[in-house]
């Protein structure tokens, strides 16, 4: 029974070795591996093609190195028929870039191209070009319209005396010469070449005073536009027209008028009357709210400008449309002198364009009314 127990003890043992030895061997065995594989990784493509027809390797070796090679080889393959298909699409791309708008919507939309073709290649390129064309247009409205600022034509001379010194409050009824009706036709010539196949007419804003609304009337003739009477142009001190007997002076040219438009700024009686002051402190006063008046009326024509899709055409006086010149300039401080001011002569015209790169107002044009 002793005996039977220690043969037993001696198998168990035995077994229990060899289940070890197994383990260890196996543990060996795939460090080995482990390491071949990572050797085996570093060999290219021929070195691996060289070892595996080699007898002088086990066969494990040389399956590892089968698989490693294989694995090279479907690698070199499929990068060679990514570089292939990159290549194509390359060669795709340049040539469906050379199609226009029209060209590439007529494919789009036909059969005779793959799937791919229609709805990755030309439609990007269709998308792309819409959205250039689209931005154009965007441009275009964007930084392509205009503000002009136009003095009336020549008062009559003849006259000068009677509306400076004996009726000033009356000066508001002081009418053209005949050149300034002359230079009037000029100013509406030139709108008219400039405006000639525009749909969508320019705005005509004008002064409630006779000069210049007969200076309005032509231009309002030449673009085929209307009239908006602002009284926020007015000549400072110098009476303002009432709108019945304005429009009973132009019967026949009601039609150019926009006879609905009311004006956004009402016109106080300090701004009618002549100044009565005489010392410096107040006539500075006055003349600061003077200008503090023009940069609201300026910024009432740049909201108009920004938020619409039209030019804007400005008809006024000498002093008014000098203090818009500096707001659309950008310009606010005290002038240095009045030679700028001077400018700005009957008949003269001057057009502003946003700079699409500064976004601020650049003089585009200058017409001399002279």
């Amino acid at each position: 029974m002793q005996k039977k127990r220690t043969k037993m003890t001696i198998k168990s043992n035995f077994i229990f070795t060899l289940i070890v030895l197994n383990f260890l061997h196996s543990l060996m065995h795939a460090t080995h591996e482990i390491q071949h594989e990572k050797m085996i990784s570093t060999f290219n493509n021929e070195q691996l093609e060289f070892v595996l027809n080699n007898d002088m390797n086990t066969f494990t070796i040389r399956k590892l190195i089968s698989i490693e090679w294989k694995r090279q080889l479907w690698s070199d393959l499929k990068n060679q028929k990514n570089k292939i298909k990159e290549n194509g699409k390359i060669r795709h791309e340049a040539m469906i870039s050379t199609f226009n708008i029209n060209q590439l919507e007529f494919l789009l939309h036909n059969d005779i191209n793959s799937s791919t073709m229609r709805t990755k290649l030309i439609g990007e390129e269709l998308n792309r070009q819409l959205f250039v064309e689209n931005e154009k247009r965007k441009e275009n409205t964007k930084f392509k319209k205009s503000i002009w600022l136009i003095r009336h034509g020549e008062k009559d001379m003849t006259k000068t005396t009677y509306y400076m010194e004996i009726v000033r409050e009356l000066n508001f009824d002081w009418a053209l010469s005949e050149n300034g009706l002359l230079q009037s036709c000029i100013v509406a010539g030139v709108l008219s070449a400039g405006y000639k196949n525009t749909a969508n007419a320019p705005l005509i804003f004008a002064s409630p005073f006779r000069r210049t609304v007969q200076t309005a009337l032509y231009v309002a003739r030449a673009i085929n536009s209307k009239i908006q009477i602002e009284d926020g142009l007015i000549e400072k001190r110098h009476g303002l027209w009432n709108r019945t007997r304005m429009f009973d002076c132009f019967p026949k040219y009601l039609k150019y008028f926009n006879t609905h438009y009311e004006s956004r700024f009402h016109v106080t009686k300090d701004m009618i009357e002549p100044i009565n002051v005489h010392d410096e402190a107040s006539r500075s006063k006055i003349l600061k709210n003077d200008f503090t008046f023009d940069e609201n009326v300026a910024n009432y024509f740049l909201n108009i400008f920004h938020e619409g899709d039209q030019d804007i055409i400005i008809i006024g006086h000498q002093s008014e449309l000098y203090n818009i010149q500096r707001i659309l300039t950008g310009f606010k401080g005290v002038p240095k002198d009045r030679s700028e001011r001077e400018k700005i002569t009957c008949a003269s015209m001057f057009q502003y364009v946003v700079n699409p790169i500064s976004l601020k107002f650049e003089l585009k044009s200058y017409f001399e009314g002279n």
